[in-house]
């Protein structure tokens, strides 16, 4: 399934020129420092929100209080795009993930008015919006019928998705911390599993990078 877990492709940045990105967005925008709340659920702003710098992540609680984190965005990614479908309000928590987060903010009017003027950028945002539907209900369905390493293999194997039998290298924003808390375990099992996999040759994982180092052993586990 393609772009299960990250929408690191999806980069506002990189398909549209600055001049653009100025006339629509207000680019003096928020500020937020980590842990600080951008929304809550049930707030009714009208906005869309695009990360310039730092971290978001849009979380929920469970009913035993426990943070279920159902994305982390990084530079270029936009959130609260849900407004296009006729949401009034958030269901979410969208908090700052960075040391400092800068925001740059759309009203749903220009919103719209940037998909007409652009064919290029509406076609990302049909698929941006379908595609996070997919990727949540998947990892909900992940975190309830397997553990902790089968959650690991699944976040590599997804980051991969269509690229996995051509690229050996794939380029990725996400801290261990990150992963931890996007399949629900501890930043330690992430490191220790992370490191057994190194060991046995299968990959090299760094802060900003993951390469197959044996591709058909790791294939056969996934």
């Amino acid at each position: 399934m393609s772009e299960i877990w990250t929408m690191h492709n999806f980069d506002l940045y990189s398909i549209l020129c600055p001049t653009k990105l100025k006339n629509y967005f207000k680019t003096n925008g928020l500020t937020f420092k980590k842990g600080e709340v951008i929304y809550f659920p049930e707030d009714d702003e009208q906005k869309i929100y695009l990360v310039s710098k730092g971290k978001v992540k849009l979380c929920t609680y469970n009913q035993e209080g426990d943070e279920v984190v159902k994305l982390i965005l990084t530079k270029g990614e936009i959130f609260g795009e849900k407004i296009l479908l006729g949401q009034n309000t958030r269901d979410e928590y969208a908090i700052a993930e960075g040391d400092t987060t800068y925001l740059c903010l759309l009203s749903i009017d220009k919103m719209r008015n940037l998909m007409r003027d652009n064919e290029r950028f509406g076609l990302f945002i049909y698929k941006l919006i379908g595609l996070r539907v997919k990727k949540i209900e998947r990892r909900l369905e992940i975190l309830v019928c397997k553990d902790a390493e089968e959650r690991l293999l699944e976040f590599i194997k997804d980051l991969f998705d269509d690229k996995f039998e051509d690229d050996e290298t794939i380029k990725h924003p996400y801290s261990q911390n990150d992963i931890a808390k996007l399949i629900g375990t501890s930043r330690e099992t992430v490191s220790k599993q992370m490191s057994k996999y190194k060991k046995q040759g299968w990959i090299d994982y760094t802060r900003t990078s993951i390469t197959l180092r044996n591709k058909a052993a790791f294939s056969e586990i996934l």
